[in-house]
């Protein structure tokens, strides 16, 4: 929700979203289509002031209240303990097509993620092989998609996906 105070001279608000901010809020001026130039600064309240340039070049700002659920979240950390039992190891084999000059690319993208080991990269009759074992929790979600993407990103056109888990705690007993 946001609040807006306002000269007489604005008639309309719209809103666009912005790739860079939450919200842009674009303030027409009156019947005559004077060019609007708008920019944006936050202060630590959350306020942001829009200025303008209104009819016969007379400065204009607005201020506008943004309460953005979503940048909120954003900066709201959750830290939640991880105990012994939590850890799995996921063994992940992605089978697929690569070019051999692609090679280094999807092994330096992979080596480059925490808690990735025993890493095998090959291509062999014409089937590329991406092998690893990854140290993940119960909890965490989209590690292997995290993955998938990371070697699509590097060259790789997966075919098949193989995945399984081992639990610490049966490697204890």
């Amino acid at each position: 929700m946001a609040s807006i105070t306002a000269s007489s001279t604005f008639r309309s608000l719209s809103t666009t979203k912005s790739p860079n901010l939450s919200s842009t809020h674009l303030l027409p001026l009156s019947k005559n289509h004077s060019r609007v130039c708008i920019f944006t600064k936050q202060n630590p309240l959350g306020l942001r002031k829009l200025s303008s340039l209104g009819q016969g070049g007379e400065a204009v700002a607005v201020a506008v209240a943004v309460a953005d659920e979503e940048q909120q979240q954003q900066q709201e950390a959750v830290s939640v303990p991880v105990s012994p039992s939590d850890m799995l190891t996921m063994f992940f084999q992605a089978d697929g097509t690569l070019n051999d000059a692609a090679i280094p690319n999807v092994t330096k993208a992979l080596q480059d993620i925490d808690g990735v080991s025993n890493l095998k990269v090959q291509v062999a009759e014409g089937v590329a092989v991406v092998e690893l074992s990854k140290q993940t929790t119960v909890q965490a979600t989209g590690v292997a998609s995290s993955l998938v993407e990371t070697i699509q990103g590097a060259g790789f056109k997966l075919q098949t996906l193989n995945l399984s888990f081992e639990d610490e705690d049966e490697v204890l007993v």
